[in-house]
């Protein structure tokens, strides 16, 4: 059986195809992700949120209630998870939710008082983190990489 390392310096396999990991788009956003999170995780943790928190809240304050469904989609978010965000921010009491006037089957979740107070705390953290995350790079690369990371999350 082969041996295998977990130096990152270990010899390197070659196979007829030279498939690199490093070269699969899926794993670089997924590593810029993780830097760009716990960039921000580092400096929102004292709060005890999470980035999808964090996202769900900042959401909300841009535009205002929301049915749970067009939430969860407006932050990338499955049902399941979202539901679990807004029952732990509700918990918080950083969220509401009420009925929608129009349509009575509908749950509008919406910030409390405390909520929108957090997120305009946290709002100049979360910039600070992205200009961090972002700082290897020039002001001609960012716009680049904004522009083509927003061409490929568009549905």
């Amino acid at each position: 059986m082969p041996r295998t390392s977990t130096k990152a310096d270990a010899p390197v396999r070659r196979g007829a195809s030279d498939y690199r990991l490093e070269d699969q788009v899926g794993f670089l956003l997924r590593r810029a992700y993780q830097r760009a999170s716990s960039n921000l995780v580092e400096r929102i943790g004292s709060y005890d949120l999470t980035a999808p928190q964090y996202a769900t809240l900042a959401r909300l304050y841009e535009r205002g209630a929301l049915s749970q469904n067009l939430l969860g989609r407006l932050v990338a978010m499955e049902p399941a998870n979202i539901r679990d965000v807004v029952l732990r921010l509700k918990k918080r009491r950083l969220v509401t939710t009420r009925r929608d006037p129009t349509d009575k089957r509908l749950i509008l979740i919406d910030l409390t008082a405390a909520g929108v107070a957090l997120v305009e705390q946290l709002i100049p953290i979360e910039i600070e983190c992205t200009a961090t995350t972002l700082a290897p790079l020039k002001a001609s690369q960012k716009a680049v990489l904004y522009e083509l990371l927003g061409r490929l999350a568009e549905d």
